[in-house]
């Protein structure tokens, strides 16, 4: 009976030997697989990631252009000051700023005359216009942003300026 019941355990044992390495072969490819999709997921978001810092970097570019382009205006947006007919496409007007983020970026700034119009003081105002009566014009800014390292953004800024009646 003992040697009966040594065999059926070294019988045992024997059908239990590779069952381990299976199941742990089986575990190490899982985790693999489970390694190589994390892997191409960060390098996915490592590339967003990039592509939003570029954006963020162009539109600060353009933002600051739009910015100096308005200073350097600042009292002379008037009906006709771009010498343009209403609606028509501006030229680059000037320079964009010296310090834009990284050297090579680019900024290119197109202003358009977009309205001229009779002003209405909104009722819940109490406007400094006197008895004279005002004219609005509207021009639309626009900034081109390229950056050194790729992407372009675009940023459309809108100005208003009154005028006196009959500039329109």
């Amino acid at each position: 009976m003992k040697t009966m019941m040594m065999q059926q355990n070294l019988h045992s044992r024997s059908h239990q030997r590779g069952a381990v390495l299976v199941v742990g072969l089986i575990m190490l490819a899982v985790m693999t697989l489970f390694v190589i999709s994390m892997l191409k997921t960060s390098s996915i978001e490592l590339k967003i990631g990039g592509v939003s810092h570029i954006q963020a970097i162009n539109f600060s570019n353009a933002e600051l252009a739009i910015n100096k382009f308005i200073v350097d205006n600042n009292g002379r947006f008037a009906p006709g000051f771009l010498g343009l007919a209403q609606g028509a496409p501006g030229a680059q007007i000037n320079s964009p700023p010296a310090n834009l983020l990284y050297a090579g970026d680019q900024v290119a700034i197109q202003a358009t005359q977009t309205a001229c119009e009779p002003y209405q003081c909104p009722p819940q105002y109490q406007c400094m216009v006197g008895s004279q009566t005002w004219d609005a014009a509207q021009f639309d800014v626009q900034a081109t942003a390229t950056g050194a390292i790729g992407g372009t953004t675009i940023v459309h800024t809108g100005v208003q300026t009154l005028a006196p009646a009959g500039s329109c």
